[in-house]
């Protein structure tokens, strides 16, 4: 089975994405202040599951104890979209205000749509958290070591646990695992080789381990129904060689003899008219006495 229905989160996280930066850059003013900051549901896994331990992140980074927050208005209502927590560190013996958080109200709603934590420098995002159907509640965290993504946890149907993970080397996709009957137990795996779904592996007797293969999903798909008339094969194209002597053309069909016409019939002899005699006619003899 493909994932065709959950291809819907990729376009509409790029626009989550641009959305925020979007809000960033058209920020009219920014305050500096503390204080209470809006918090969103964040999914959770139950205790007695499969899933593979997710990269440990650090929760305070998002936390206004200790930190200076800057926030921005960036619709002019009054009213913060845009929140940014800084620590002061100490680097080479001097003060230095870090970023170690970053929230955005997407929709001005007073709720948290999208969220960045940030590595001990301020660089680099090490998680991201998207409220896709603006409920305020977490419905996709994606992870990220040294900068790239490894790890995406979505929730599909929207009850704050995930049950759906695909899992990056190199920031491509190598597997993608999901609970399908939402038990909390994962139940099907899917390998990808160079891009392409190679195999998916089913739990059927809920072992919470494969007990069943298939093997090259993506070329099954391809092939003909069963039942169906096999494909009638291309015509053999004809082979190379010389040229086939062309056969002589038969002999061209003489023209008809040419009759030859009766002779005239002569017009009749005068009376009294001594017969001529027929060209080329011998003269009769001469009778003897």
């Amino acid at each position: 089975m493909r994932l065709d229905r959950f291809s819907s989160f990729e376009p509409r996280l790029a626009d989550f994405r641009l959305a925020a930066a979007l809000l960033l850059l058209s920020s009219a003013a920014t305050v500096t202040a503390c204080g209470g900051t809006p918090h969103a549901g964040e999914m959770a896994v139950g205790g007695d599951s499969n899933i593979p331990n997710a990269p440990q992140i650090d929760r305070s980074k998002c936390s206004d104890r200790g930190k200076e927050i800057v926030t921005a208005d960036t619709n002019l209502d009054k009213k913060p979209d845009v929140w940014k927590f800084f620590q002061t560190v100490n680097v080479n013996g001097q003060k230095v205000q870090v970023l170690t958080c970053k929230q955005v109200d997407l929709n001005h709603d007073g709720k948290l749509d999208l969220v960045y934590y940030y590595d001990d420098k301020g660089e680099k995002t090490t998680l991201e958290e998207f409220d896709m159907d603006f409920d305020g509640k977490f419905d996709l965290t994606v992870y990220y070591v040294n900068g790239k993504k490894v790890r995406e946890e979505l929730d599909t149907n929207y009850d704050q646990k995930p049950d759906l993970f695909k899992y990056y080397e190199d920031e491509k996709l190598v597997r993608i695992e999901r609970d399908t009957n939402n038990d909390g137990k994962i139940d099907e795996w899917q390998y990808y080789e160079g891009g392409k779904l190679d195999r998916i592996g089913y739990d059927t007797q809920g072992t919470g381990k494969v007990d069943k293969w298939d093997r090259q999903p993506e070329a099954d798909e391809t092939a003909p129904a069963e039942g169906s008339a096999a494909p009638a094969p291309a015509t053999p194209a004809p082979a190379k060689g010389p040229a086939p002597a062309t056969t002589p053309p038969g002999p061209a069909t003489p023209p008809p003899a040419t009759t030859t016409p009766a002779p005239a019939t002569p017009a009749p002899a005068k009376a009294g008219a001594k017969p001529t005699a027929a060209t080329g006619a011998a003269p009769a003899p001469t009778p003897k006495k």
